[in-house]
């Protein structure tokens, strides 16, 4: 029989050390620091709950990660303060925000901002927020396609897909930026 002991040994091993990615990433879909701390903390409380109840060989970051979105979705649809739409695509282009708008949702904690530039979190933020979500979770946090396709409960393929469009109105956006700092043409 598992100890208390061992089952908080255990907690922090697998669930815990993901405190930070997942801030960054309760960050990047709140827009607010307290809001993401706030999120964190909820999501750690769901894991904490319900960590006996998964099996020894999950993927705990995967795991944690999908308790953060849901848990966003989750007070967003009671909030009603915002519509998900699966294909953004369709949707007609919403006015970007002012840039000081942005970066101050995205760049309040000095953690996000290391090593991008305003530039860079402005065209990550004008994303729309289901590829937004699957090429941070991609490019930033390091993720396989597999996990982002478990953690926002879609197919591989959606997820490729998502990310292939990011990365291509992420290239657009960019290629100003690109070509100020030397890296040649990119189009």
């Amino acid at each position: 029989m598992r100890t208390k002991r061992d089952a908080e040994r255990d907690f922090m091993e697998r669930v815990f050390v993901h405190w930070d990615a997942m801030y960054r990433y309760a960050l990047r879909l709140t827009g607010s620091e307290a809001a993401a701390q706030d999120l964190v903390q909820d999501a750690m409380a769901k894991a904490l709950q319900n960590f006996d109840k998964v099996r020894p060989d999950t993927n705990w970051r995967a795991w944690v990660f999908t308790i953060v979105r849901n848990h966003f979705i989750s007070g967003t649809r009671k909030s009603g303060r915002e519509t998900f739409v699966e294909d953004a695509d369709k949707l007609p282009a919403e006015p970007e925000p002012p840039i000081g708008a942005a970066l101050d949702a995205l760049g309040g904690d000095q953690r996000f901002r290391e090593g991008f530039e305003d530039e860079v979190l402005h065209a990550l933020q004008t994303l729309p927020e289901s590829q937004r979500t699957a090429v941070v979770l991609c490019d930033i946090e390091g993720l396989e396609y597999e996990e982002i396709a478990h953690i926002l409960q879609c197919p591989v393929g959606t997820v490729r897909s998502r990310i292939h469009h990011a990365r291509k109105r992420l290239k657009t956006a960019l290629a100003g930026y690109a070509a100020k700092r030397g890296f040649g043409h990119v189009a």
